[in-house]
């Protein structure tokens, strides 16, 4: 039965307008933007140096954080009856500073190549290879289900010099394991740039553990072509004769000794995600929670610039202590509880939360759904973007446009209940929603969430100029934004940690 239109008019035009529930209506109004801008004015200090994970600065904001929840009456949601939940990282670290190729001849004075940033290493310690060279073309071998013409090539010292074809590098040791080569080089400048950290820019890589052995003992190692080329010219050939087949195919490299070097240094950084805990009211639920979670780190320093992250993420983690505030102000408890977690080395590769469901101080069959916060404390902007034949694949968007939109990621993915409610709730905040940032699902720390199967919902305000800039600065904020964010989670949270049946999960 349809709804008559002048009825609905009036239904929309009320709900509208439509207050905060009695429930929670104190902890929606005690949400104010002197106290949000304070926190965010610490967090983005040049006193915490960008809050690099492992650094002073981070260390600073997780007590400053975990002091606020304390002072605000948030019970410890870490491990111990503390609020904390450490964990660590192994940062694995190539001083290719030092690495090189060394070509040693009888006839000829040794060459040294200086490999810096042209190499790319996959293995677990230095490489230290003295072994004879083999050129195996472009590696295809038994591989192909064709003739394995170099089988009888490789020894156990060897090392595969592999020529692929463009485009094929993925596949480039497929035939070396199969021959049971176990040391490869590879001409890869795709390979080279990606292992290197060209595109972030860290000059390590991060990982909660060690990352695990080649389950088949290889290790290999990356060259860019201008290395490879100026190794080949002893031999008068080059990259570009060998992919053209016009060179070599397969053979020993006879009549120079080639010695390869890269070390490998291993740290270890322990750190911390900060955890808080609001008990539910009811007995029976209170051991079911909601989890709300912001990424307290940022890049830190580069260059001696400091990379401030007001909006990224000290948006997020200042709304999220906002609503604890809100919820230890507001005199009513929802039935379930609500953890709030501050996440460590999200720009890491999203470590922290990867660390907390890994090892989470609640059970993750007791979590019904998790929302998420990153970037909400500005208003989108951006350029038109072109792809190579010209065509718009992006239009411009001005900040002006965007004062009061949010992007809500996720929502619709794991409960077709979940996007309904968080509408209800908007009811009395009057977001305007977006739908069109689906391409950042795997790029903040709810993924690891949905990754096992837990309803999430990421809030997100859209990039700007200043992302990953030292420009991303306190005065910058869109305050009035950042406030409504803070009380649209702290409602969402309520709402769903009360309700008396838990969200529905999509079955696939």
């Amino acid at each position: 039965m349809s709804v008559p239109v002048i009825f609905l008019s009036a239904l929309l035009s009320f709900d509208a307008e439509r207050p905060a529930p009695n429930e929670y209506r104190a902890g929606v109004e005690s949400i104010q933007t002197r106290e949000i801008r304070a926190w965010l004015e610490f967090l983005a200090s040049p006193e915490l140096e960008g809050r690099d994970t492992g650094s002073r600065g981070y260390d600073t904001a997780s007590r400053y954080v975990a002091s606020q929840l304390q002072g605000f009456g948030v019970e410890p949601g870490g491990v111990g009856g503390s609020f904390y939940h450490a964990f660590t990282m192994v940062k694995r670290e190539r001083l290719t500073k030092e690495a090189f190729v060394l070509l040693t001849a009888a006839d000829t004075e040794a060459e040294r190549i200086p490999l810096d940033r042209s190499v790319g290493v996959q293995a677990q310690g230095t490489i230290h290879w003295k072994g004879p060279w083999v050129c195996v073309g472009h590696g295809e071998g038994a591989a192909a289900d064709a003739r394995d013409d170099f089988r009888g090539l490789l020894k156990d010292d060897s090392v595969a010099f592999v020529v692929p074809r463009k485009g094929e590098e993925d596949q480039a040791t497929r035939g070396v394991r199969a021959a049971g080569g176990r040391r490869v080089v590879v001409v890869s400048d795709r390979h080279v740039r990606r292992r290197t950290g060209l595109r972030f820019g860290y000059k390590a890589q991060y990982r909660i553990d060690e990352e695990p052995r080649d389950p088949d003992g290889v290790e290999i190692v990356y060259i860019s072509t201008e290395v490879a080329d100026r190794i080949l010219a002893r031999w008068s050939t080059s990259v570009e004769k060998i992919r053209a087949g016009t060179s070599w195919k397969s053979r020993a490299v006879d009549g120079v000794h080639i010695e390869v070097k890269i070390e490998m240094r291993r740290t270890e950084d322990r750190t911390q995600n900060v955890v808080g805990r609001i008990s539910g009211s009811d007995p029976a639920l209170a051991e079911e929670v909601v989890v709300l979670g912001a990424h307290l780190d940022h890049v830190g320093r580069r260059d001696d610039k400091i990379y401030y992250g007001a909006d990224d993420d000290g948006s997020g983690c200042v709304a999220m202590l906002a609503a604890a505030r809100a919820y230890c102000l507001n005199g009513h408890r929802p039935r379930r509880s609500v953890v709030m977690i501050f996440f460590g080395a999200e720009e890491r590769g999203l470590h922290g939360s990867r660390a907390w469901v890994d090892r989470p101080t609640v059970p993750l069959e007791n979590v019904v759904a998790m929302f998420n916060l990153d970037m909400v404390g500005r208003d989108e902007q951006h350029a038109e973007r072109k792809n190579r034949d010209g065509k718009i694949v992006r239009a411009a968007e001005a900040a002006a446009d965007n004062v009061n939109t949010l992007h809500v990621v996720g929502s619709k993915r794991h409960s077709l209940e979940l996007d309904p409610w968080i509408h209800r709730v908007n009811e009395s905040i009057g977001f305007e929603f977006e739908y069109d940032e689906e391409g950042v699902w795997r790029r903040s720390d709810h993924f690891n969430f949905a990754a096992k199967g837990i309803p999430v919902a990421f809030f997100f305000a859209g990039f700007h100029p200043d992302y990953h800039q030292p420009t991303d600065t306190p005065e910058k904020i869109n305050w009035d934004k950042l406030t409504k964010v803070a009380r649209l989670v702290f409602s969402i949270t309520y709402e769903i940690a009360d309700r008396p049946r838990r969200l529905r999960v999509n079955r696939l």
